[in-house]
């Protein structure tokens, strides 16, 4: 009896490029073209190890979430620090992403986001994505409300409008780097952002 045949490809290699294509040209904008040719396979290896192109999208956006988005939360728990540096470092580890020559310009969730009032995503991966932003700001919210409990955040402020506003600034931050913007702009952005913020 034969051994099973092998994959001849790395899939989270695989992953990897198909992130940097969906990220750069978003959902519309990729063909099944481009993803087989930046992931070196052919149609019938993606559909065999992916499915289809929304799949495809899903298991990419799980991928970039591991790897580009839940890493900056850390800087939000280095409780030697006080909370509004926390906050910054939060947001400058999210600006170095975004500004990162190695990476395309921008944020992946928030393109995506912006192409779901276009109705450019198809309804699963619409629902998937809403769900994260939905889940992004109900992690901020607790976080806040923790805070404040201990004493961190003044009591008049609203840890749920705090989470929306800052995920707000994440994507006008995402965007402006994703048109130009460099990195010493957008960190300036953020340090007026602080000094202007009273937590």
């Amino acid at each position: 009896m034969t051994a099973g045949r092998h994959r001849s490809f790395d899939k989270d290699n695989a992953l990897e490029k198909a992130m940097q294509v969906f990220w750069q040209n978003g959902y519309p904008g990729t063909s099944l073209t481009d993803l087989t040719n930046a992931m070196g396979i052919n149609k019938s290896s993606l559909y065999a190890a992916f499915g289809n192109k929304e799949e495809l999208f899903n298991q990419v956006i799980e991928f970039y979430l591991n790897k580009h988005g839940v890493v900056h939360s850390a800087e939000l728990f280095k409780t030697e620090q006080s909370l509004q540096e926390r906050v910054r470092s939060y947001l400058l580890s999210i600006v170095n992403m975004l500004t990162d020559p190695n990476l395309p310009k921008g944020c992946l969730i928030c393109h995506a986001t912006s192409e779901i009032a276009g109705s450019c995503l198809p309804e699963n991966s619409a629902t998937n994505i809403n769900g994260i932003n939905q889940q992004t700001i109900s992690t901020l919210t607790e976080f806040f409300q923790k805070e404040q409990q201990l004493g961190n955040l003044i009591d008049g402020n609203s840890p749920h409008t705090i989470a929306n506003y800052l995920l707000t600034l994440q994507f006008g931050l995402a965007i402006s780097a994703r048109n130009g913007s460099n990195v010493e702009e957008l960190k300036e952005v953020v340090n007026f952002f602080i000094g202007q913020f009273n937590l």
